[in-house]
């Protein structure tokens, strides 16, 4: 009995696979796909204390360094880019506020894109938590794709000698694209 029951249910989908709908295949649709990735990456990071600052003068107000960021600027991502967005996370636990100059430049040191940030001052028993997001759409894409380095600036808002605590920086980026046939 059990059988015939399995030879039954067995023969109605085979005729249902056989009588079922299908629809036409238009193949020129592929024309229209539009792939839209989502790229997630480190961006910069540093632990800064007032050993950094002391061994630039009297004042050792900033901190400076510059990075290759040349990989924007290639035909594929200018052309595709259509939005990033840049996360950065702060954590003073000095005595002390900041503020941080990101400034995206072209290779022959022309300024494209800045981004400034301020952080407040914090404590070792109370570190400050900063957090900023930075969005670039529309014709801020362009230039950021233009840069080739990114002169990253640390300005202290008063003397830090001798000042226990640090100021730490973690932040990534996110790359939105937009790929047509």
């Amino acid at each position: 009995m059990n059988i015939k029951l399995n030879l039954l249910v067995s023969l109605v989908f085979v005729m249902l696979l056989f009588t079922s709908c299908i629809k036409d295949t238009d193949f020129d649709q592929t024309d229209d796909i539009v792939l839209t990735p989502i790229v997630e990456l480190d961006f910069l990071f540093f632990n800064l204390d007032s050993g950094n600052f002391t061994d630039l003068g009297i004042n050792n107000l900033i901190v400076s360094d510059t990075t290759n960021f040349n990989f924007l600027n290639d035909e594929f991502t200018t052309d595709n880019l259509i939005k990033a967005e840049y996360f950065f996370k702060y954590t003073n636990s000095l005595p002390v506020g900041f503020t941080t100059e990101y400034k995206f430049l072209s290779e022959s040191n022309e300024l494209q894109y800045e981004v400034i940030i301020p952080v407040g001052a914090g404590s070792i028993t109370s570190p400050l938590i900063a957090e900023h997001t930075q969005t670039i759409v529309g014709d801020a894409i362009l230039a950021l794709t233009n840069a080739g380095k990114i002169v990253v600036n640390v300005i202290a808002s008063s003397p830090i000698d001798n000042l226990e605590g640090s100021l730490k920086l973690q932040s990534k980026t996110t790359y939105y694209l937009r790929i047509e046939q």
